[in-house]
């Protein structure tokens, strides 16, 4: 792993005038933050699984409308989005057109603002950079769910990325997996090297798109398991369907709080049809990220 905390990572990228009070208030804001969010004009917000707080000079206040917050300018956005994107808009137009940047310890800094014709991003006005947090051992109690494919269902920021990582950390140490990392959070590749533990035996495909990698993995890597995050339409299906003959075990996140919100989606409806996933499991929510609420045999 990275030496520098995710934070000193974060405010790597942010304006002196946001960095400094940053910093400053790092032992203020402790190990649990989840998110550290840019909005024009607004204070910047520091987000715990439970609270919502606003960075001040020193500290942090509960209160967004605390005359000492720090109010992010146009200028703090236009550096900081200057410093993710190094400096070059036309080297990155995917990532403006995606609408996110990986920026290090499977850091992902999401952005919004203006689209343009093309559907790319023009003119940023926030920016989310959502940590990514490995929990070594928190799918020790799944391990029996393994086989025969299983789905982890829950909310945003439910703790479904931080459990997949650990799957692939227990499963690749004795069996082959091909790990789909599309958005670069699971195994946070940088520089060639492996950011987080994700076993020995995992071939990590980063920034891959979840259906090309499902189908390149199926061709050439010969896996016992497939593992992707967040599974969401029909050409992520069709991927999954083309493995179901091969003897592969699929384990992936999908957004659903519930079996019968889960269901309504028709392209896991399709999934579920074919019996692709033995099981599934339901995550309490974002106020207990990882907490398991319930398991399904589907």
């Amino acid at each position: 792993m990275n030496e520098r905390t995710s934070l000193e990572i974060i405010a790597g990228y942010l304006s002196e005038r946001l960095r400094a009070p940053l910093l400053r208030a790092v032992s203020t804001i402790g190990s649990d933050v989840t998110e550290i969010r840019l909005y024009l004009g607004q204070p910047l917000a520091v987000v715990f699984p439970d609270r919502i707080a606003f960075l001040t000079a020193n500290t942090l206040t509960a209160s967004c409308n605390n005359t000492s917050c720090v109010r992010c300018t146009a200028e703090d956005i236009r550096r900081t989005v200057d410093a993710v994107s190094h400096f070059s808009f036309h080297s990155h137009i995917s990532e403006f057109r995606q609408g996110y940047f990986i920026v290090g310890n499977g850091i992902r800094a999401g952005i919004s603002g203006v689209y343009n014709s093309d559907g790319i991003i023009t003119e940023v006005t926030g920016i989310s950079f959502r940590i990514s947090r490995c929990v070594v051992g928190c799918a020790d109690e799944l391990e029996s769910l393994f086989d025969g494919g299983l789905l982890i269902c829950g909310g945003v920021n439910s703790g479904k990325t931080t459990l997949l990582r650990d799957i692939s950390r227990i499963i690749g140490k004795r069996r082959k997996v091909a790990l789909i990392d599309e958005r670069g959070e699971i195994a946070a590749v940088s520089g060639g090297q492996l950011g987080n533990e994700v076993g020995v035996l995992t071939n990590v495909m980063s920034g891959c798109p979840r259906n090309i990698g499902t189908i390149s993995a199926i061709r050439s890597l010969s896996p016992d398991y497939i593992i992707c995050d967040e599974i969401a339409d029909d050409s992520d299906t069709e991927a999954m369907l083309a493995g179901a003959g091969c003897g592969i075990s699929f384990i992936a996140t999908v957004h659903a709080d519930s079996l019968e919100a889960l269901k309504r989606r028709p392209f896991a409806e399709k999934l579920l049809s074919v019996n692709l996933f033995r099981h599934a499991v339901f995550l309490a929510g974002a106020s207990s990220p990882g907490m398991i609420r319930e398991v399904r045999e589907l």
